[in-house]
This record gives C-alpha cells, sequence and structure tokens, in this order.
C-alpha cells in the first residue's frame, strides 16, 4: 500500500493563484504520487500519474526523469528515450535529461550519441565536478584521451579555486597519468613551432582554457534551448 493517499489533482486553477505556479505545483505533487505509486507496485498508476504531470506542466523536468525511469525499468529503452528527447525539447537548462539520455544510450553502446549527450549537458553545468567526471570517464572509454585530458585538468583548476584539495589531487594525478599515455598528442607538452593542424589547435585551446565548457553538438540529441516554454529544472 502507498504510504500516503494520493491527493486529488483539481482541474480549476484557484482565481488568484499564478497560472505558471499552479501548474507547476499541480505536476509536483503528481510526480510526488507516481513515485509511491511505483515504489508500491502499481506501474500503470505510476504512468498515468507522470503523463497527468505532463500535461498540468510540460516543462517540469522530474516528470520527465521519472516518466523515463519507468519505461527503461519496463524494458522500452526505445520509449524512455523519446520521454527524454521529449523533455530536452521543452525544458531549458535539461542538464539531468542529457544525462540520463546519456546512460541509456552507454548501455546500448552508443558512446558516441551518449558524448554528445554528456558534452551538452556539461556546456549547461561547466563547474559539476560528478558531471565532468562522468565527461572524463566517457573520453577514455571512447580513447579520446587528449580530451579526458583536458577535462581532468578542469577538474583540477576547479579543485583548487574551490579549496578541495582531494579533488585538484585526484584531478592532477589523472592529469598526469593521461599525459604519460597522450604523449606528444598532449596539446601543452607539443608547444609551439609549427603548424599542428587544425584539431591540435582547438585540442591546446581547449587545455588553455578548460573554464570555457564546450557546446559541440556533435551526434544527435544535442541541448535545445530557447523552446517554445520557459523550462525549469528540478524544482
Amino acid at each position: 500500500m502507498p504510504a500516503q493517499a494520493d491527493a486529488p489533482a483539481r482541474a480549476d486553477a484557484p482565481a488568484r493563484a499564478d497560472a505558471v505556479g499552479w501548474a507547476t505545483a499541480q505536476a509536483a505533487e503528481l510526480t510526488r504520487q507516481a513515485k509511491a505509486r511505483l515504489a508500491a507496485g502499481e506501474a500503470d498508476v505510476a504512468l498515468a500519474r507522470y503523463l497527468e504531470a505532463i500535461r498540468f506542466d510540460a516543462t517540469y523536468g522530474p516528470a520527465y526523469l521519472g516518466l523515463g525511469a519507468l519505461h527503461e525499468r519496463a524494458g522500452d529503452p526505445r520509449e524512455a528515450e523519446r520521454t527524454y528527447t521529449v523533455g530536452l525539447d521543452h525544458v531549458n537548462g535539461f542538464v539531468e535529461g542529457h544525462r540520463a539520455r546519456a546512460a541509456l544510450r552507454t548501455r546500448e553502446g552508443r558512446r558516441g550519441e551518449a558524448l554528445a549527450d554528456l558534452e551538452a549537458a556539461v556546456a549547461l553545468r561547466g563547474d559539476d565536478a560528478g558531471l565532468l567526471r562522468e565527461l572524463a570517464a566517457a573520453y577514455v572509454a571512447a580513447s579520446a584521451l587528449p580530451a579526458a585530458l583536458g577535462v581532468a585538468r578542469r577538474l583540477a583548476a576547479i579543485g583548487a579555486a574551490a579549496g578541495d584539495g582531494a579533488l585538484e589531487a585526484e584531478a592532477t594525478t589523472q592529469a598526469r597519468a593521461l599525459s604519460v599515455l597522450v604523449g606528444e598528442a598532449d596539446p601543452v607538452r607539443a608547444g609551439g613551432g609549427g603548424d599542428r593542424g587544425a584539431v591540435r589547435r582547438a585540442l591546446a585551446r581547449y587545455a588553455a582554457a578548460p573554464a570555457r565548457g564546450r557546446a559541440r553538438g556533435a551526434g544527435t540529441g544535442t541541448a535545445r534551448e530557447g523552446g517554445a516554454a520557459p523550462g525549469r529544472e528540478g524544482r
């Protein structure tokens, strides 16, 4: 049994309530109910609650995350991916939507598309150490060691700026190891002298200014900002 009975979601907004805030509150309550119903083993009811939440507020990110996870749990990754994609179309700055879709694509072996999602997420939230760790690991798995090296250096800079000695030491150690592996492809160690080509120049710019974030739209499913409705993530 669910720990708490569902509160009815009202279809008529109070006259004095802000319309957007009221719709978001309804979506949040329906999402809470969906999670409780799913925990009680009532997947069909949870599905209905998530869909109703999105009807109330199509910019409410947690509803898309919950609905996508429900589809994944039911063994329907295609519908889960479609849900995350629709969420990204409606929720501005939907970092967790990119993250969830990247995880799904990674599990399906679609590493290039997963990397595109992680890169888009980092472009939106470039100081998130956990997200940067995920991106660095994805680069290593894809054998994109120079890019992983740039991310490690960026993490070290973030740790130093925040006074987080553990993060700085961890990232510095990782950067040293990657630098050895990269060798001559390391844009910093390669130094000047001659034209190193477009790829090396791009890598050099990345390593020299790691705090900038990259919004590269490689692959499919990159971030889509500026949709028809103003989005709010994770309220």
